[in-house]
């Protein structure tokens, strides 16, 4: 079984809770990302997604002058590099997210997992058990 730490993205794009939203849309559309870890005084201080980004713009938020801050998640959910990917898929499930933030044993980030990661890991698993028909 695939672990979190073989398939979580190590380079995290890192923002401020005080960083714009439009800044943080270009970045994350720069990077070709879905989400961003908001780093305060070197510290998790939550996470921004795509989701919160299409609530601020359906809210009429103006994106020039919003700051992160007011429409990051700060309650993160995190798992640890040991989790296998059927304990990140129930827990993401279950929280009703799309990015998992990867943490330490001091809870310092050290990845991020995507449904996206999870899915293609979870296809490759079932492609290497199935045998080829021929």
């Amino acid at each position: 079984m695939k672990l979190l730490r073989d398939i979580q993205t190590r380079h995290m794009l890192t923002v401020s809770p005080k960083d714009t939203l439009h800044h943080v849309a270009r970045m994350m559309s720069d990077r070709d990302v879905g989400s961003a870890v908001v780093v305060d005084s070197e510290k998790v201080a939550g996470i921004v997604t795509e989701r919160d980004l299409l609530r601020a713009a359906g809210t009429g938020l103006d994106f020039e002058s919003t700051k992160v801050a007011d429409v990051m998640t700060t309650d993160v959910v995190a798992g640890e590099p040991g989790w296998d990917v059927l304990r990140a898929v129930r827990t993401m499930t279950d929280g009703g997210f799309r990015h998992l933030l990867v943490v330490d044993a001091d809870d310092d980030p050290v990845g991020i997992v995507s449904v996206r990661d999870l899915m293609q890991t979870m296809v490759t698993m079932v492609q290497d058990r199935t045998p080829d028909s021929a």
